[in-house]
């Protein structure tokens, strides 16, 4: 645990821990030495580990490679320092400092320089644990020490030990961040309707359909991911087909469903693919890791699983479109563009009274888009965004 804090806390600092190792080394070293002064720093400054242990931590680290142990010295020398001064020097940085230039431009571009800002506050947060239940109509607040949230979601501010908590080995709940939960809440009543989730890992979303009487196909192309799904179906006890494929061809050859697939489904559900840019607060490293080129490739791939998706659409069914994204290259854009070439869907506008307590989540043009400060003072929620188009 103690290991995983460190290098969440680096993830999610690294732009101000970096303005504060410039400031007293002229030259910071590359590869495994850099990462430990890193380490050091952020136990240092953030943390609050003691200094000397930090320090010796650190040391103790660059000493045991060949590579490094010459590094050990100055290691010493830098982190003593900012253990005297580093707060002041700190006192200069800014949190946006921790997000890359680019997404920098482009949250300003989309959604303005205040929130761009008051999202890189959400970043250097850790989250809290969000839980679906089984059945909406048991009160589990008490048992798991949780607040109940807007749509029926449980928020524990303290994850703690998820497989020891009440309920967890009965499958009467599952982990699931609020925004996730959304999609599936603005399908309204789905008892009895043949539901396919294209790319269904990790479940959450394919375990609320089941548990909501849909008769379910859930796809992922991912063998392990997909385990993921029907572990947690059995754990749960709820039913579903599960089929592993590839959601951008699938039916093809793989068989399946091939029925309804041919006369098409009721309902799809397709979570795509994307940069995964709004669950930074979960993932730190997503935001050091994408690039601009990452988007574009990203991109075409929803292109094509939307295309596929409106195929296994029935006539007056649903499909519903959304990414854990920030970017609105992978919301937006790519709704305008399945709009123009699919003139057999319309969208069907999300409504301001669908999302009660979180009204301001819905955009003019009936989408929702989710920024990670909303609900701020109760935890944040994951970045997200939710298109729902119907077949004419």
């Amino acid at each position: 645990a103690f290991s995983r804090l460190i290098s969440a806390t680096v993830l999610r600092r690294m732009g101000q821990i970096d303005k504060v190792l410039a400031a007293f080394i002229k030259k910071p070293p590359t590869g495994l030495a850099l990462f430990v002064l890193r380490c050091g720093v952020a136990q240092i400054l953030f943390i609050g580990t003691p200094a000397h242990a930090a320090v010796d931590g650190a040391v103790s680290l660059l000493k045991r490679s060949k590579k490094t142990q010459r590094m050990a010295g100055m290691a010493n020398a830098v982190l003593r320092r900012i253990s005297e001064r580093g707060q002041d020097v700190l006192a200069t940085t800014n949190v946006l400092d921790n997000i890359p230039d680019w997404l920098q431009t482009s949250w300003s571009a989309a959604y303005g320089e205040p929130n761009c800002a008051l999202m890189a506050e959400a970043f250097a947060q850790e989250p809290p644990l969000d839980i679906t239940l089984k059945n909406a109509d048991v009160d589990w607040s008490e048992k798991l020490d949780a607040t109940l949230m807007p749509g029926g979601t449980l928020r524990r501010q303290k994850a703690g030990l998820i497989t020891t908590l009440a309920g967890f080995k009965d499958g009467d709940w599952w982990v699931q961040d609020i925004s996730s939960s959304l999609p599936v809440k603005l399908l309204g009543d789905v008892k009895g309707k043949t539901v396919l989730d294209m790319c269904a890992a990790p479940g959450g979303k394919t375990l609320q359909l089941a548990a909501a009487g849909a008769q379910i196909t859930a796809l992922d192309k991912n063998e392990q991911r997909l385990g993921r799904v029907r572990d947690n179906l059995r754990r749960t006890g709820l039913q579903a087909r599960t089929i592993l494929a590839n959601a951008a061809q699938w039916p093809g050859d793989h068989g399946g469903d091939v029925e309804t697939a041919s006369t098409g489904f009721d309902i799809v559900l397709l979570d795509a693919p994307c940069s995964a840019s709004g669950i930074f607060r979960r993932r730190p490293d997503v935001l050091h890791a994408k690039t601009p080129q990452n988007i574009r490739s990203l991109v075409q791939l929803q292109d094509r699983l939307l295309d596929n998706a409106a195929r296994l659409v029935g006539k007056n069914g649903t499909l519903m479109y959304c990414t854990c994204s920030l970017q609105q290259e992978e919301g937006e854009d790519r709704c305008a563009k399945f709009l123009k070439t699919r003139p057999d869907f319309r969208l069907n506008s999300i409504l301001s009274s669908e999302m009660p307590e979180l009204e301001e989540l819905v955009t003019h043009e009936g989408y929702v888009r989710v920024l990670p400060h909303f609900l701020a003072q109760k935890g944040g929620m994951d970045g997200f965004f939710i298109a729902r188009f119907t077949r004419c």
